[in-house]
């Protein structure tokens, strides 16, 4: 009897010392048993870095041109001999004209990196026609060859010579447009050596000049 009342005594005596060690210690006991007396702890850390393979991937760089304010005559024959609605109407029509020249699968194009150096087979660089358009089409003026000539259907014809023109955009483009291909392949040639130059990498183009237009593919 007398041995279980000493070990509910030595019970009690403990519960008060925690008490009054955890008000001493602001409620932080257990960390500073752990500090004192032993516990978890961090021992050191080990990081493994495989070795740097960071290649720039080309983007489509596009050459964008902007030719405002171009102006169109469209030129509308009428031969109506019974109401006398003979000779042509011209009706004047001002828009604007969006080119976009770039790589379309920028994916073929493949880099190789050695040491500080990449290096991009130039022939692979091919330059075509991504997007051309016609907007902002504005009425400017309607103007008759006689008095007698009517010319009460321009919103129609003009509809007509808007499509026209927006079917030769493109072939024009690929045909007279050689120096703005050449340009967009400078102009993305230049970009992609400034982002190899943040990133402190010389870039090597291979294979020479080789510059053909084809059917809107610029190499």
């Amino acid at each position: 009897m007398r041995t279980f009342f000493k070990l509910v005594v030595m019970v009690v005596v403990v519960l008060v010392l925690i008490n009054v060690a955890q008000k001493v210690l602001g409620g932080n006991l257990i960390d500073f048993l752990s500090k004192h007396f032993g516990g978890s702890k961090l021992g050191s850390t080990t990081v493994t870095v495989g070795q740097e393979t960071l290649i720039p991937k080309f983007e489509i760089v596009s050459l964008e041109i902007f030719y405002p304010k171009n102006v169109a005559v469209i030129q509308v024959d009428k031969f109506e001999w019974w109401r006398l609605n003979i000779g042509k109407v011209y009706y004047l029509i001002e828009y604007d004209t969006f080119i976009k020249l770039g790589v379309k699968n920028p994916d073929l194009i493949k880099p190789e990196r050695i040491d500080n150096t990449i290096y991009v087979d130039e022939s692979m660089i091919v330059i075509e026609l991504l997007d051309s358009k016609l907007e902002n089409f504005e009425h400017k003026g309607t103007f008759k060859s006689n008095m007698l000539v009517i010319s009460n259907e321009e919103a129609k014809y003009v509809l007509l010579a808007i499509n026209e023109l927006q079917k030769e955009l493109g072939p024009k483009i690929i045909e007279n447009g050689q120096p703005n291909f050449e340009y967009a392949k400078k102009n993305f040639k230049a970009n992609y050596e400034s982002l190899c130059r943040g990133m402190g990498l010389d870039v090597v183009w291979r294979g020479g000049e080789k510059e053909e237009n084809h059917g809107g593919i610029y190499q």
